[in-house]
């Protein structure tokens, strides 16, 4: 059974396990953990670029980045910002490798877009997208986290130009623009990872027979 968080329904969740003695960098952790076990298991070992945006998304993607590079993988990180959460800063420096600037990034064979996760509501700036968008299409394989950045949380509204996904990577729940279009055409696949948060006070999601 499948269930639909929005974004403000996910961020209640999580500060309810918050609440409960679970740190936020904890669930970090187990969120970039698994959305690593989930890029690995889909892509294999590629040489790996992640984009990291400053906030807590982005910090899933240094986690990301340091859990494919312990399997062997090799790793590059650019970053749009400096992180601006406590947990994502945290994250940023367990990451051993340097960080360059988004805006200097080379492609990779393997894309991990961890700019920007739930809760976007206004269009990046056009340089950012542009960016963006070059980088996935060099890429052989590309991988959003959470969901696509330059795609609004809760209505499938396309908020700026974004690539076509072969994977997305979310957590505990899907949004609901991983179902309404016409976000979903850019996602690919989408996998839901769980990272210890309770998933089923939301919309249940009627799912179609196979």
């Amino acid at each position: 059974m499948s269930y639909i968080f929005t974004a403000e329904e996910m961020r209640a969740a999580e500060q309810r396990v918050i609440d409960d003695g679970t740190p936020v960098e904890t669930l970090m952790e187990r969120a970039g953990t698994a959305a690593a076990e989930a890029i690995w298991r889909f892509a294999g070992p590629l040489p790996t670029l992640v984009l990291c945006g400053p906030g807590n998304n982005g910090g899933d993607g240094y986690v990301i980045a340091r859990e494919l590079a312990g399997r062997g993988v090799a790793v590059r990180v650019a970053a749009l910002a400096e992180p601006g959460s406590g947990a994502a800063k945290d994250a940023r420096e367990r990451w051993q490798g340097s960080v360059e600037p988004l805006s200097d990034a080379k492609g990779a064979p393997l894309l991990v877009d961890a700019l920007f996760g739930t809760g976007l509501t206004r269009p990046m700036d056009e340089r950012t997208s542009a960016v963006l968008v070059h980088l996935a299409g060099e890429a052989a394989v590309s991988v959003a986290i959470d969901l696509p950045s330059g795609v609004a949380s809760d209505d499938g509204r396309i908020l700026s130009p974004v690539p076509d996904y072969d994977l997305t990577v979310t957590f505990a729940t899907r949004k609901p623009s991983h179902v309404l279009q016409p976000a979903p055409r850019h996602m690919g696949r989408v996998a839901v990872v769980h990272i210890g948060i309770d998933a089923t006070s939301g919309l249940r999601l009627i799912e179609r027979p196979k």
